[in-house]
């Protein structure tokens, strides 16, 4: 998003929020920041070398994961994919990204010459082209139940889908669009648990090959599987839980502050 369009952005929500009666947001921010208390989500051992290098202070706290509840239970792979041979790969732009046509495009074209399966979040433009006979798609597919019977991930890189991602114990390839998903790719890379590209030029060669790398690499199984079990035994949604009503039963400050 440009500069200009975003500042636009900010004024429209900014305007709209004060007409609800909601206080002053802090420049060019689109979040307010509470007296009491602060969330961020993100898997802890993706953290913690963030908060040596910038400490925050005692309103903030973490939420390893935040799972959503399972959308569709009942989901069964699809009977195009069960006669095939190859590993399982959910592949996922998220709602943007899949409503880039000529992407999409260009992504089915490379991953339709893999010996694997795909199942694929195609998002709205799903009569806009045609699936190869490896890949099933729809418009919306349960993401939650995906992730555990798949081998590896592939995906732009947003929050929600590298931790749920973490959280199942799958290796991934980041493909990054904009805001978060760069960050969560290079730290992908940083951690040693996934890879990245740009989803306009990776070559098909280069794609075709990271797919077959991580799923051959045993050493970033370990490292996920580490992490996995971490988010898994965490303890931070009590935490949170036990914070909130502590804040409920003694309100000492008023919930918002403003900020310049």
């Amino acid at each position: 998003m440009g500069l200009i369009s975003r500042r636009n952005v900010w004024i429209k929500f900014s305007e709209w929020m004060k007409s609800i009666g909601a206080p002053k947001l802090r420049e060019d921010k689109f979040q307010y920041l509470s007296a009491n208390l602060n969330l961020y989500i993100y898997p802890d051992a993706l953290m913690e070398d963030y908060l040596k290098l910038c400490p925050l202070d005692q309103t903030w706290m973490g939420l390893s994961h935040a799972l959503r509840d399972k959308l569709n239970p009942g989901f069964q792979l699809p009977e195009k994919l069960r006669s095939l041979p190859g590993k399982l790969i959910y592949f996922s732009l998220g709602s943007i990204g899949s409503s880039v046509v000529e992407l999409m495009k260009r992504m089915i074209s490379i991953l339709s010459k893999s010996k694997h399966r795909f199942i694929m979040a195609k998002g709205h433009t799903l009569a806009d082209y045609e699936l190869p006979p490896n890949i099933w798609g729809d418009t919306f597919v349960p993401q939650i139940e995906i992730l555990p019977l798949v081998d590896l991930v592939i995906t732009h890189g947003g929050n929600n889908t590298i931790s749920e991602t973490l959280y199942f114990g799958k290796p991934f390839i980041i493909l990054p669009l904009f805001a978060d998903q760069h960050d969560n790719a290079q730290r992908a890379i940083e951690k040693r648990i996934g890879l990245r590209f740009n989803p306009f030029t990776v070559g098909e060669e280069e794609l075709l090959n990271a797919i077959e790398s991580l799923l051959l690499d045993a050493d970033i199984h370990v490292r996920i599987a580490k992490i996995s079990k971490e988010m898994h035994e965490s303890k931070s949604m009590e935490r949170v839980v036990n914070r909130i009503e502590e804040i409920a039963e003694n309100p000492t400050l008023p919930p918002l502050i403003e900020q310049k």
